[in-house]
């Protein structure tokens, strides 16, 4: 985990930023660090964390029907763990992608739908420099519902898409006043295993992936370097960089056993 604080004029007048920078970790552990990031999160700061997974995991959005629907016998059968976020949305397997969460003040940015599109905005600028023409997808007729399938299904409003196709699945919630905003970027497209877990996959030409846009794999810690430089560095803001190890944060157990909790993941 790298960790670096970084003070600037964006997103807000007076904000600090850290960022912390993952190694792969369980589903759960993931879910209960983002959590434990945002009830953290002192009221002139914000946060960019930037992780992966150690092992393929089927995320459920936090009202998203599950129970009936998933075969949790699949899941044990081809070894894919399974966790409910604390945000909204739809199912999404992660595997061969690079997952963002970002949280700061509810109000520094003119509410959660201005700051769902200035994170947007953001990845955007950053899969850019990378040769990756990313846009925000415009807002839907109809909103989909909790239980319409998988979060790569279609794009909502505010998501990045390359020519129509959804590259980046993201959802919000909000912790007292603080926003908590993450999502999955697609390196490749594992969507596809849904099938077999008992989910609904929408067909391939809706999703966009990394690899096959640059039409090469990203380097190790490419896509890392860009994101941090689109949120963090494009001014030179940037003041320090210091290499720690990983520590819990506080609350990170409580939350921890929350997300581990099978009365959690599969309450609906």
């Amino acid at each position: 985990m790298r960790d670096a604080l970084v003070a600037g004029p964006e997103p807000g007048a007076g904000l600090a930023w850290t960022l912390r920078v993952d190694g792969p970790l369980a589903g759960a552990l993931n879910m209960a660090r983002d959590h434990a990031l945002a009830l953290s999160l002192l009221p002139t700061s914000a946060v960019l964390r930037l992780y992966r997974w150690d092992r393929p995991t089927l995320s459920l959005g936090r009202n998203e029907p599950a129970r009936g629907r998933y075969d949790r016998e699949a899941l044990r059968r081809l070894r894919v763990d399974v966790v409910r976020r604390p945000t909204g949305g739809r199912a999404v397997l992660h595997w061969r992608e690079l997952t963002y969460a970002v949280a700061l003040p509810t109000r520094s940015l003119g509410g959660p739908r201005a700051t769902y599109r200035w994170i947007h905005g953001r990845l955007a600028r950053a899969l850019a420099s990378l040769g990756v023409p990313a846009e925000i997808a415009p807002d839907p007729a109809v909103s989909p519902s909790p239980d319409a399938g998988s979060c790569f299904g279609a794009a909502a409003g505010g998501e990045l898409t390359v020519r129509r196709r959804k590259l980046v699945g993201s959802a919000q919630v909000r912790l007292g006043g603080v926003v908590l905003q993450h999502g999955s970027i697609l390196l490749e497209d594992d969507q596809g295993m849904l099938a077999e877990l008992g989910g609904v996959v929408p067909d391939p030409g809706r999703r966009a992936a990394v690899r096959a846009l640059l039409g090469r794999p990203p380097e190790p810690g490419e896509l890392e370097t860009a994101i941090v430089d689109a949120f963090l560095g494009l001014e030179g803001r940037a003041e320090s960089v210091v290499d720690a190890p990983g520590a819990a944060l506080p609350g990170e157990g409580a939350l921890l056993k929350h997300y581990e909790s099978e009365s959690w993941t599969w309450r609906r």
